[in-house]
């Protein structure tokens, strides 16, 4: 697993490319939860240093929702939460 070296800061959001068993989705993490988890501030620069540096833990729970929804994929602080990944956190 890696991360995606074409994600890019997008509407205060962080948006990449993932595969999945039925090909590539488009996923993104919102800001507010590599804000909160994460310790990114408002800067796009910030949020992709997050991004990456967590990319494990996000892409673990973009694969969970992926597989409960069809489409896009939206991470959120919600999704981190339920997965438990609190305390998890590496900061950029």
């Amino acid at each position: 697993m890696s991360f995606d070296p074409d994600a890019r800061a997008e509407g205060g959001d962080v948006r990449f490319t993932m595969h999945f068993p039925e090909g590539l989705r488009t996923v993104r993490v919102s800001g507010a939860a590599l804000r909160e988890y994460f310790g990114a501030d408002d800067s796009d620069a910030r949020l992709l240093d997050a991004y990456r540096a967590n990319f494990r833990s996000i892409h673990a729970v973009a694969q969970q929702v992926g597989a409960a929804r069809a489409g896009d994929i939206m991470v959120t602080s919600a999704d981190l939460r339920a997965a438990d990944h609190a305390g998890q956190e590496r900061r950029p």
